[in-house]
């Protein structure tokens, strides 16, 4: 975050533009987890950016950064391209673009998947296909971490198509509750034995 801290914090500002990078299908996977037995106790959430094997985050993110620099150099960009400020000319070598993406990675505040959904097969799915908690009665999970992996672009969209599979779900099941209690209350009752 130290980019974004620098650039918020005011003093002299230069007309310019922005590449934004991000690695849209990152291999590298954080978690979620207990921080005691209290019910009411805030969670551990984990990062862990830039974990994957062989450094596989880090070399999109590297090589998105050599390439957003040979963009940036085309003609189109000819009268507004200005000095790079971030990560800086001093920045060309490998192991200095690293070290700049390791000291300013953060998450796009678009955090999917840490409930995913899927079905029987799936040992990781803390959710049915019906976004129902496996094994707790009455309660579903309908947000960005109900997607089953990380989709390659924004989760507002998908995020209110989830919503609203999940209207749909619950007006179904409450119809089906309905019709089954309704058949109940009204079903013809049995003859009853003559005295």
């Amino acid at each position: 975050m130290n980019t974004l801290e620098k650039v918020g914090t005011g003093g002299d500002t230069k007309p310019g533009f922005t590449f934004q990078l991000l690695a849209c299908r990152p291999e590298s996977r954080g978690r979620v987890r207990l921080r005691d037995r209290n019910p009411l106790s805030k969670p551990l959430l984990e990062g862990l950016y830039l974990s994957a094997p062989d450094a596989a985050d880090l070399t999109t993110l590297r090589e998105g950064i050599k390439l957003s620099r040979k963009v940036c150099q085309a003609e189109a960009f000819e009268g507004v391209r200005g000095e790079e400020i971030y990560p800086g000319l001093a920045v060309r070598s490998d192991e200095d673009i690293e070290q700049y993406i390791r000291s300013t990675i953060h998450s796009a505040n678009a955090l999917t998947s840490s409930c995913r959904m899927g079905g029987d097969d799936d040992p990781l799915a803390v959710l049915d296909p019906q976004l129902r908690v496996r094994g707790v009665a009455s309660l579903r999970v309908v947000d960005a971490s109900a997607m089953p992996q990380i989709i390659g672009g924004q989760t507002a969209a998908p995020t209110i198509m989830l919503a609203e599979k999940a209207a749909d779900l619950i007006i179904q099941q409450r119809a089906r509750h309905r019709a089954t209690t309704d058949s109940h209350m009204f079903a013809p009752e049995a003859p009853r034995a003559a005295v």
